[in-house]
């Protein structure tokens, strides 16, 4: 008798293990019974809900089935680069002839001169899937920014000023310090960011919920970086033509870099009441690329017949890996519609991204020669490389929108 029925819990416990195997393997993945709807005191109605006997419940899907999200932003980002000083504006006035020039090697007040980096608009767009299989989400953004800064800076005479450039290899004859009376500076910066993303967002309490994900992301960041000088040591007096002769000079950079790494991070949003909450959000990714550089330096008469020098060509080609950081906070409405088919979510924050040694152009700069009047200029001197690395950030406001259907 005890044997019997010791036969028959044998075979109560395989059959019930059997049935829950299945259950775990089912096609659609389902919930294992229904979830409990949550309430919040303003009528928004969710599926998954902070009551649930479940641990960790998910948020999502809300409609207790998949759930597609479209999601769109437009935000006013500015953009900042270390390493991009151009120019010392020196208060010690350039004399007349350049072969006089020596005491601007004495910097007075001086101070250096960076461009002025604007704002731009941007915009984000993506979709995504919210399964039931346990709450797990993926999906795809892609970032485009487009940024830039433009200067100018002229040297006042009667403030005894003279500016010093910090980016040209040109070196006039005997050998003294070059100095220009104008210098202009565009930067623009093409930034493409496409993250690919892994996640679930889960209850850790009755109004806190975090959603940790995993992915890749895929970045390109393109920046050129041009300069122009006038006069100074690029309006030389020739003595055979007893007159000045009019140069300009134009110092052409790019910086790209292309790379694919993977991405980790952690969003969090703090609910308050009827749909409103504040939502902080974290990510950090090593992207594996490769740098592209380029370096051009061109003389160019400023009359007939307008003949060009070149002064400098190098190109550099290397792989690396870079580190990026992903920082957001801000404040969300989010609320279901239409009988609870469909959720909608509003954010407004403050972005910032942080993209780290991006800056990887080199200054080439000639050194002073032997006074010679009778050789012609950037012939003489020694070639002084240097090299002022630094990091490239953006910041802003984003307003995003979510449609959840």
């Amino acid at each position: 008798m005890q044997k019997q029925f010791v036969l028959s819990i044998a075979a109560l416990s395989a059959l019930g293990m059997g049935n829950l195997s299945g259950a775990r393997n089912g096609d659609n993945c389902p919930p294992s019974a229904p979830a409990a709807c949550y309430s919040e005191d303003c009528g928004c109605t969710y599926c998954y809900g902070p009551e649930n006997t479940a641990g960790n419940p998910a948020v999502r899907p809300r409609t207790c089935n998949g759930d597609f999200v479209i999601e769109i932003a437009g935000f006013y980002w500015n953009a900042h680069q270390d390493g991009m000083e151009y120019a010392i504006e020196n208060h010690v006035q350039a004399p007349t002839f350049i072969r006089d020039e020596f005491e601007l090697n004495n910097l007075i007040n001086a101070e250096y001169q960076t461009p002025g980096f604007g704002w731009d608009f941007g915009f984000k767009a993506g979709v995504g899937y919210n399964s039931a299989c346990d709450g797990w989400d993926f999906g795809i953004t892609w970032t485009w920014y487009k940024g830039k800064a433009n200067d100018q800076v002229e040297a006042e005479f009667s403030d005894n000023q003279s500016l010093l450039p910090l980016w040209s290899a040109f070196m006039p004859r005997m050998g003294s310090p070059i100095s220009a009376y104008e210098i202009e500076t565009h930067w623009s910066l093409q930034l493409n960011l496409i993250d690919l993303e892994l996640g679930r967002e889960f209850w850790t309490s009755k109004y806190v919920t975090l959603h940790p994900h995993v992915g890749l992301r895929f970045a390109s960041l393109k920046q050129n970086y041009e300069l122009q000088h006038k006069g100074g040591s690029w309006q030389p007096y020739d003595e055979t033509a007893g007159d000045y002769v009019a140069l300009n000079d134009q110092v052409d950079l790019d910086n790209n870099f292309k790379g694919v790494g993977i991405r980790a991070g952690l969003d969090s949003v703090w609910n308050l009441s009827c749909g409103w909450g504040i939502f902080g959000n974290f990510a950090a990714s090593i992207v594996y690329g490769k740098f592209s550089i380029d370096h051009d330096e061109v003389l160019r008469q400023a009359e007939s017949p307008f003949s060009k020098t070149k002064i400098l060509e190098t190109k550099d080609h290397f792989r690396a890996s870079r580190a990026m950081l992903d920082l957001e906070l801000g404040v969300q409405w989010s609320t279901l519609v239409c009988g609870c088919q469909y959720g909608l979510t509003v954010q407004l924050g403050w972005e910032n991204h942080m993209f780290f040694n991006q800056n990887q152009l080199w200054r080439v700069a000639r050194g002073a020669a032997e006074t010679d009047t009778g050789v012609d200029p950037n012939l003489k001197g020694e070639n002084v490389f240097s090299q002022r690395r630094g990091n490239l950030d953006t910041q802003g406001w984003t307003l995003r929108f979510k449609f959840e259907f």
